[in-house]
């Protein structure tokens, strides 16, 4: 079982980091490696099934916004080594102040498909690096937007 939060620290407002959020969504290549032939279809409105190859490997997910709570959950219906979802999310750090950074917060519940041991330790390693390199190309690019006005 891989449960874990992850989370940075954001300087930009929350409708320009949402914004990288949906980007993400719809061209998740650009936020990390080994990914291609990315199809997203709408369910529902704020319901998308994502499919993807990643690092050779089929994976299908459903999405679910939330934009009023800035957060997205996103359900794994198919992929080779796991089951369960990912929750990204935008925290603020302060109540009172609108100019308060944010936090950028990933939620993994993750279950391993397979008992055997053999490689886990090295998997899991490697989605929370890729997913750690994803939050940081995300933070640039929603600050670096910012910054531009």
């Amino acid at each position: 079982m891989l449960i874990r939060t992850l989370q940075v620290v954001v300087h930009c407002e929350h409708k320009t980091l949402w914004d990288m959020l949906v980007d993400r969504l719809h061209h998740p290549e650009r936020y990390a490696l080994g990914i291609a032939d990315v199809r997203l279809s709408e369910e529902a409105p704020d319901t998308f099934i994502s499919e993807m190859t990643v690092h050779g490997d089929p994976v299908r997910e459903r999405v679910i916004l939330r934009p009023y709570d800035g957060e997205m959950r996103h359900e794994l219906l198919e992929h080779p080594q796991f089951t369960g979802f990912i929750v990204r999310k935008i925290l603020k750090s302060a109540r009172q102040s609108p100019v308060a950074p944010l936090y950028l917060e990933y939620d993994l519940d993750l279950l391993r498909k397979s008992l055997k041991v053999h490689g886990l330790v090295r998997e899991e390693e490697e989605i929370i690096t890729d997913l750690e390199t994803e939050m940081q190309k995300i933070r640039s690019r929603a600050e670096e937007l910012d910054a531009r006005g």
